[in-house]
């Protein structure tokens, strides 16, 4: 009996201490040697779950009781503004995580669950990746839970989440707590914060130049690129010139001190452009000389001498400003056009047009028919004849001259320069007779004018000729000269006179004018005039020409 009772009190020690065990452990020994697995929460008396129920943990401390609570992306150190319920998720993987690695988890992984994926990722607290792990935390779009082992590719995780409650928590009952598969309602994670990984150092970096604006007051300054290293103070909001970045952009160095600083505050200047070229510059219906280049900076251009305006266009890079370009008049000689072209930081570059209006002239041809030419030189295409007459001139090149009245080129060399101030070729009247029974009348010098009914044959005066068309003086209707005969005009010589010359001696000059050259001096007396003109007289005896108010006509 007393052997039954010392084995069935040994039976019952056996069963109170497999019961004590069973009950008194909380954990499993995990895959990884590191940690070990939790799968229940600490109670809240439990002296060991420093980093669950202190201020330790940012989001206890700033904890609130429901339904007064309000989420809020910044958890503020005082305790009073913002706040989480207590025994939400992110207050469960900050607190485990904590614990696995034996000191609070870096406390810039703050906000709301979803947002802890980003967070990371910019400041590089952690290294992260989407392969799942033991010992990391796992971030859904609106939850995060403590990975605690992966079996066969299946991750086990210890999580919570918040429940409402108008009063202080009294026990861990008063929180939601899971270990096992995730909750299937969170779906698929943005990836895994491998916070007991170590921090990588060999961080990839790249040199740039070029300037960054921090639009806070005061940025913190890092010995390194994160958060992870020490600090160096902060630097002032306002531009600063950076001289190298992480591989990711995520943080920049500064080219004054070679600390680093969060780009997350920091927006990158772009500097203004200082092209100030021309990529184009041209005038309407002319060519330039040379060619454009938007090295060169200096043009030049000759148009006739009717031509009073011109369109100069000019294009540049996108944000600089031109100035000089559009319509612009011209007077007769050089006009310097300045085309500026303003860079988007102020730069100024000039471009100089210099346009030379032609000076017009007349001239009388001097060969029964010219060919003209629809540009100046024998290797442009013929335009017809030019008969004897004066004509105006409007552009001279290489030697040719450009009609006003049609804008053929003639070879000057069959031209002589005709001294007058009259910009309108001279138009001599003449008689035609009409070789056919009826030829057709226009209202203008071509076949594609309106008809005007049929002129009979005859003789008719012309009183204007164009483009091998004659204008009638009797009622301004044209008809073709190729039709008619041109009559020969009269003798209009002047009949020769004498006079009497009342000065001593009177000034002779070898034109009619006092501009000519002077030809000596001619005695009283009587003497044969053979011409006149503008009131001067031509002697007979040698062709020189005397004022006719110094004589007396004699009868």
């Amino acid at each position: 009996m007393k052997r039954r009772g010392i084995s069935a009190l040994l039976i019952v020690c056996l069963i109170c201490a497999l019961l004590m065990q069973a009950g008194m452990r909380p954990q499993e020994v995990s895959a990884a040697s590191s940690f070990t697995i939790r799968t229940s929460m600490p109670k809240l008396n439990d002296k060991n779950a420093k980093f669950y129920y202190s201020d330790l943990n940012r989001f206890w401390k700033a904890g609130r009781l429901a339904p007064d609570f309000k989420y809020y992306a910044g958890i503020m150190d005082d305790g009073k503004t913002g706040g989480y319920v207590w025994g939400n998720c992110t207050w469960w993987a900050y607190s485990r995580a904590s614990e696995v690695l034996g000191e609070p988890l870096n406390p810039n992984l703050r906000g709301n669950a979803g947002e802890w994926w980003s967070c990371n990722k910019r400041g590089n607290y952690y290294p992260y990746g989407s392969i799942p792990k033991a010992g990391s935390i796992v971030v859904y779009r609106t939850h995060v839970a403590f990975v605690e082992k992966i079996v066969n590719g299946q991750i086990y995780v210890s999580e919570s989440g918040w429940q409402t409650r108008t009063y202080g928590p009294s026990s861990t009952d008063d929180f939601f707590f899971h270990y096992g598969i995730p909750w299937s309602s969170n779906g698929t994670p943005q990836g895994y914060i491998y916070v007991t990984d170590k921090v990588p150092t060999n961080i990839t970096t790249k040199k740039v130049s070029y300037s960054v604006k921090i639009s806070v007051t005061e940025l913190h300054m890092r010995s390194g690129p994160g958060t992870g290293y020490e600090s160096r103070g902060y630097i002032k909001k306002g531009t600063h010139k950076l001289k190298a970045i992480t591989s990711d952009g995520n943080w920049g160095q500064l080219a004054e001190n070679g600390y680093w600083i969060s780009m997350s505050y920091a927006t990158k200047v772009i500097p203004k452009s200082d092209n100030n070229n021309l990529k184009s510059l041209s005038v309407s219906g002319y060519s330039i000389s040379p060619a454009f280049k938007s090295a060169t900076t200096s043009y030049t251009l000759t148009v006739p001498s009717n031509v009073s305006s011109v369109v100069i266009n000019a294009s540049g890079h996108k944000k600089a400003t031109i100035s000089g370009k559009g319509k612009t008049s011209l007077v007769t000689g050089v006009n310097t056009k300045t085309i500026s072209v303003k860079a988007e930081n102020g730069a100024v570059k000039k471009y100089t047009l210099k346009i030379t209006r032609a000076k017009e002239s007349r001239v009388q041809v001097s060969v029964t028919e010219l060919n003209m030419r629809t540009g100046p030189g024998t290797g442009y295409e013929s335009r017809g004849k030019l008969k004897k007459g004066i004509y105006a001139i409007v552009q001279t090149q290489n030697g040719w001259g450009k009609l006003k009245t049609n804008g053929y080129w003639i070879s000057m060399q069959y031209a002589k320069a005709v001294n007058t101030s009259s910009s309108e070729p001279a138009q001599t009247e003449y008689k035609v007779k009409v070789n056919v029974d009826s030829l057709n009348m226009r209202t203008g010098p071509g076949s594609n004018y309106k008809s005007k009914g049929k002129l009979k044959k005859g003789t008719y005066v012309i009183a204007q000729t164009k483009n091998g068309w004659g204008k009638l003086k009797k009622n301004g209707y044209w008809i073709k000269l190729s039709y008619t005969t041109k009559v020969a005009a009269k003798s209009t010589a002047a009949k020769e006179y004498k006079v009497k010359v009342k000065v001593s001696d009177l000034q002779m000059r070898s034109g009619p004018g006092t501009k000519y050259k002077t030809k000596g001096k001619i005695k009283k007396g009587t003497y044969v005039i053979s011409k006149t003109k503008n009131g001067w007289g031509k002697l007979k005896k040698n062709g020189y020409w005397i004022k006719l108010s110094y004589t007396t006509k004699v009868k």
